[in-house]
């Protein structure tokens, strides 16, 4: 078996292989998945590294502060993921709806854990309809009403009399 160690890679290959991150930037970025209501540690910690090493990624060797700040953007990006998949919605094309869940889902106190969210579709409760409720509805409900035909007078264009 050919089976290699990091230190046996070559330069270009050991370029790849992410750098490692600080305990307090990895702490940081748990603190904000706690924030979004996820609570199973080993979640927390998975969540938290797939952020921090797709981050790490896409950015390369840079400051830890520019790290954080795109690790703690993806984590955002995975969370509204996860809302939708609940919801059955296309993320992409449905902004305003997963905001507003989103809003509805951190601001209201009866909702649950949000580590159901990232659970197999089989092993998570239907969380569609309890996200449904949470969303903001119209008070009192919309009423489309027809309006009356008013009459155009373009008195800026009118010719003075005369």
């Amino acid at each position: 078996m050919n089976q290699t160690t990091l230190a046996e890679k070559t330069g270009a290959e050991a370029d790849i292989a992410p750098a490692p991150y600080s305990a307090l930037l990895k702490e940081r970025v748990k603190a904000y998945w706690r924030s979004l209501r996820v609570s199973d540690p080993a979640l927390l910690e998975t969540l938290s590294e797939d952020c921090l090493n797709r981050a790490q990624r896409r950015l390369g060797r840079r400051s830890e502060e520019e790290l954080l700040r795109h690790a703690l953007e993806e984590t955002q990006r995975r969370f509204d993921h996860a809302l939708a998949r609940a919801l059955r919605l296309p993320p992409s094309k449905n902004a305003h709806s997963i905001a507003a869940v989103r809003a509805a889902f951190l601001l209201s106190a009866d909702q649950p854990s949000a580590d159901s969210l990232f659970q197999s579709a089989a092993a998570a409760p239907d969380l569609s309809g309890l996200l449904r409720k949470a969303l903001p509805c119209a008070t009192p409900p919309e009423a489309h009403l027809s309006m009356p035909p008013a009459p155009l007078r373009f008195w800026l264009f009118k010719s003075p009399p005369g």
